[in-house]
């Protein structure tokens, strides 16, 4: 039978006498899931619905283990630790709320040696976090089945294996793109991949008219938002709304894209519309994070590949044509420092309340007409989904400053109530049971180390009794069996108080998660970025009035306000 590691077991008096029980620590436990781009489509190849079904079945049937959340990667590499779920995950680690993760293998975890390394054998420690591989038997509570060298070794293989794959796939499709194949994923907007060769590009008869459509449009003085914008008026899908539609992607995230500017001014420096392939604008390995920007004469431009949409002459003016906007919006901006330092403190919070979309930041500069000559600059959170189509969103613009403003006393209202909720928190807890209890066991404890003290004296002082002479042999030795059965006594309720004692302190509320992230912040002035990822979940933007400021930890607020409300009863 197996033996079940000491980690997750402790025992625990029951009563005053010497009988024990044992209890099991219940693990919050996060399943993490990883599914690269490599292993989909692939037959028999593993899946994100096998990797959780294979885990949940591990969990299953140990009350030890207490599921707090699945996190799926999907379409993600291991050679690097920023994934979205992961992040997240680690989030909820280090706010205390998991302290268990459980994952199919090493290489689903990461296939990076060095982070991987850093993780397992430095930060989960210090974070109190319990990790298993189950497939790679690995148990960070279990010493006998974390064995150091092993877990290098499979560390090292994975990271190897990914360094090789990488290094063969990049040989493969470099010698593609030579000949002019198509490698990417998708053909451009206007074309099809061939049914007899996917690396052949041929028109697609519904979308190639747009393409045309776009460049004569510009070449008639629209910009790229009076494009998208005519485009939405004529109900046109945008490229991956198209592809959705046409069942060509099945991510259901595309359905409700619309044409954004910069869709537009890609699909107008295109040189694929005249003909021409042209792969390697970015590079990156599969084992590297690094993304390299290509210039032009590092580009793979095969010319001739496939029926030209857009000829030379046009794609040419258009060209001249975004050349001179782009020289004419930079002579604008140059008035203005390239830099004003302003952090943007706020992104990835700011949420459309009309569609949902998140906000995107927009850099505001105007000339002061005086003889300074001065530039004003302010910066405010637009929609891009109003921009190009006013009719699928009503919500405009709003200005930072004025964000900034309401999250703020937003947060200080949450802190100033945290204040007051403490003082509350100090009275109410001196009327628990939980306070009274210790109270008694710091008094009982006084009373029995002070009582384990004389019998320690008496002990000292017995011998000296017997070899003067004052009591015979048979007292001495029951007297000091006596004696050393009321020490043995002793030291166990002692030891029983202690645990009790400590057991009391871990339900003080001062350990409510938002009680003590609120009070962090109490003699912040500022709003600041770190207070934002702390506090806040989310920022809603309705109209330039009217926001909603999601926090964390609200569930803990509620635990917390139940908690006072019995107490109050009670009393």
């Amino acid at each position: 039978m197996a033996r079940t590691s000491r980690v997750h077991r402790k025992e625990l008096p029951q009563g005053t006498g010497n009988t024990k029980i044992t209890v099991e620590k219940v693990y919050q436990v996060a399943l993490y899931v990883r599914l690269s781009v490599l292993d989909g489509g692939k037959k028999d190849s593993d899946t994100a619905e096998t990797q959780e079904l294979l885990l949940r079945k591990f969990i299953e049937g140990k009350p030890y283990f207490s599921l707090f959340g699945v996190y799926i990667d999907n379409g993600e590499s291991g050679v690097n630790f920023e994934r979205d779920q992961f992040e997240r995950m680690m989030g909820d680690v280090r706010t205390g709320r998991v302290d268990c993760i459980i994952v199919k293998d090493l290489s689903r975890f990461g296939r990076n040696y060095i982070e991987a390394g850093e993780y397992l054998e430095k930060v989960f420690p210090f974070l109190g976090v319990r990790f298993i591989a189950v497939n790679d038997g690995i148990d960070t509570a279990n010493l006998g089945s974390f064995d150091s060298l092993t877990f290098h070794l499979k560390n090292l293989i994975n990271d190897a294996y990914c360094r090789d794959i990488s290094e063969k796939i990049r040989s493969v499709l470099r010698k593609k793109q030579e000949r002019g194949e198509f490698i990417g994923a998708w053909a451009a907007y206007g074309y099809l991949r061939s049914q007899e060769d996917k690396n052949q590009l041929i028109l697609d008869e519904k979308t190639a008219p747009i393409v045309r459509d776009i460049f004569q449009w510009r070449l008639s003085g629209l910009g790229y938002h009076g494009i998208a914008r005519k485009l939405a008026a004529e109900e046109i899908p945008s490229p991956s709304k198209y592809r959705y539609e046409e069942g060509m992607v099945k991510d259901k995230r595309f359905a409700n894209r619309v044409w954004q500017a910069k869709t537009i001014k890609l699909l107008l420096e295109n040189e694929v519309y005249l003909g021409h392939t042209v792969r390697g604008k970015k590079r990156k390995s599969l084992y590297q994070r690094e993304v390299k920007i290509c210039p032009k004469e590092e580009r793979y431009i095969v010319k001739n590949t496939h029926q030209a949409i857009i000829d030379q002459e046009t794609f040419d003016k258009v060209q001249q044509l975004n050349c001179a906007k782009n020289r004419e919006h930079m002579l604008k901006k140059r008035c203005a420092p390239a830099s004003d330092g302003v952090e943007n403190i706020l992104k990835g919070f700011i949420y459309c309340g009309s569609c949902g979309a998140k906000l995107a930041r927009y850099k505001n500069t105007k000339k002061n007409k005086c003889k300074t000559a001065e530039v004003r600059i302010w910066y405010t959170y637009i929609c891009r989904n109003h921009t190009v189509d006013p009719s699928c969103c009503n919500f405009h613009n709003i200005r930072e400053q004025r964000i900034l403003q309401v999250v703020f006393e937003a947060i200080q209202s949450q802190v100033q109530l945290a204040g007051e909720i403490e003082k509350t928190v100090s009275d109410f807890q001196g009327r628990t049971d939980a306070e009274r209890k210790q109270e008694q066991r710091k008094k009982q404890l006084e009373h029995e180390k002070l009582e384990l003290e004389k019998v320690k004296r008496y002990q000292e002082n017995l011998y000296d009794d017997y070899a003067d002479g004052l009591m015979n042999e048979q007292d001495y030795i029951y007297l000091r069996a006596r004696y050393k059965e009321k020490e043995t006594v002793l030291q166990n309720y002692i030891s029983e108080l202690n645990q009790e004692s400590q057991s009391l302190n871990e339900e003080k509320l001062q350990e409510n998660l938002w009680l003590k992230s609120m009070l962090q912040f109490r003699d912040s002035m500022a709003l600041t970025r770190e207070m934002l990822a702390t506090l806040i979940s989310k920022i809603i933007v309705y109209d330039r009035s009217t926001l909603r400021v999601d926090f964390r930890f609200q569930d803990d607020f509620q635990k917390l306000q139940e908690t006072l409300r019995e107490g109050r009863t009670i009393k």
